[in-house]
């Protein structure tokens, strides 16, 4: 029973720990890879974390969003404008917490 438990585990770190790997992949134009490592950044080091989970979950919603649009021949020549547009939209909600980039 304990080595099964045991077993479970691991497979469920081993699962989350490549979740984490992939979230950390680039997105592949500079423009959205130089904004969500200054917004993990910022949340990271400025956001007090009774806060951070929501901003975390919110960068992962967005990372996955343009990782696919990226990856997408049609809308991929479009992406660095909507980093730009989206990224100061969610720039501007962390002001508060003394976030500039």
């Amino acid at each position: 029973m304990k080595s099964s438990l045991t077993l479970a585990l691991g497979a469920g770190l081993a699962v989350a720990l490549a979740g984490i790997a992939m979230a950390q992949e680039p997105i592949g134009i500079p423009e959205c890879d130089r904004f969500i490592t200054s917004y993990e950044t910022c949340v990271t080091t400025k956001v007090p974390a009774t806060y951070r989970g929501t901003f975390t979950q919110q960068v992962g919603q967005l990372r996955t969003t343009w990782r696919a649009l990226a990856q997408d021949p049609q809308t991929r020549d479009q992406l660095e404008q909507i980093c730009r547009t989206q990224g100061e939209q969610m720039r501007r909600g962390l002001e508060p917490f003394g976030c500039q980039f």
